[in-house]
């Protein structure tokens, strides 16, 4: 399974989630994001993708 990694502002560390449980976003800029909920804190985090996360989505 594919992850991507997130950083966790609240536990302050990295945090890697499975692509299933993440959402993609487009910002008006028309940049791709995502959004997840960190698994252990249950907080929103919010990463905008490189290409290469982009194409996992």
């Amino acid at each position: 399974m594919p992850v991507i990694k997130f950083y966790s502002v609240k536990s302050r560390k990295s945090v890697e989630v499975d692509v299933s449980k993440v959402k993609k976003v487009m910002l008006k800029n028309g940049r791709p994001a995502a959004e997840a909920v960190d698994p252990e804190t249950g907080t929103k985090m919010f990463k905008i993708l490189s290409a290469a996360d982009a194409a996992l989505l």
